[in-house]
Parts: structure tokens; sequence; C-alpha cells
């Protein structure tokens, strides 16, 4: 004789409905588990989303280095290493720095002279090509 036969129900039209506490501890069990295996991966991924804004940011701001040539009338010239000459003409966002590695020339008129800069953020120092002749970062990373 099966077990379930020798248990008689109060009502035998009631259906069982809802479920029982273990069950619910167990639900809620997996999905602690499944949240804290995501929340460590949402960190990184939205400090890299960060990170990739201030490399666009930084991207953008050297590209205005003709533009503030042209605007001020006047060549940029800044010599490889002078990492302040070039952060007072160029604002970074905060935590970024760029160097010349090779001379840096911006004419009057706003044409570039290809140049190598070496920027460092958001834990990485990478060298970025200017390319002429008007700026342009190349395959920056």
């Amino acid at each position: 004789m099966p077990t379930w036969a020798s248990c008689h129900r109060a009502d035998p039209l009631r259906r069982h409905s809802g479920f029982s506490l273990l069950e619910l501890l167990v639900v809620l069990f997996l999905i602690s588990v499944m949240a804290a295996m995501v929340a460590p991966r949402l960190q990184r991924t939205y400090q890299a989303i960060a990170s990739s804004g201030d490399r666009a940011e930084v991207v953008r701001r050297l590209e205005l280095l003709p533009f503030l040539a042209r605007e001020n009338n006047r060549a940029l010239i800044i010599a490889p290493g002078d990492a302040d000459a070039l952060m007072q003409v160029v604002a970074l966002p905060e935590g970024w720095w760029a160097e010349p590695v090779s001379t840096l020339h911006v004419e009057a008129s706003g044409f570039c002279h290809p140049a190598t800069l070496r920027v460092s953020g958001a834990g990485a120092v990478e060298d970025w090509p200017l390319s002429a002749p008007d700026c342009g970062v190349r395959d920056a990373p």
C-alpha cells in the first residue's frame, strides 16, 4: 500500500496549494548564491565602462590641440618628457596624465606634426601616436 494512501486529508477536494517553508528557503539560497557570483563581475563591468568613458574623453581633448593653437594664434611646442607643459595646455580627467615621447609641435595654423604621447590612466601606461595634420589619435587601445 502506498504511503500517501494511508494519509487522509481533512478535505479530499482541497488540493495542495502554496509552497512549503523548505522550498522557499532553497529558492532564496539559490538566488543568493547566484547574486554572490554576479556581483564581482558587475563591479568590474562598471569600472570598465567608467574607464572607457575617461579614455574617450582623453582622446577627445588631445584631438583639440590644433583648435587650441588656432584659437590662441600661437604654436604649441612641447619637449619630450615635459608632462607639466602638456597638462597646462590640456586638462585631462582625474587620474590621467600624458607626456610627449617625441616633440609635440602644433603650428599656429592648427597643423599638427606627427608625435607620440605616453598616456597613463586606468592602471595602464600606453604610447599613443598623434597623426598629421589633425592630431588624430591613431590606434588608441
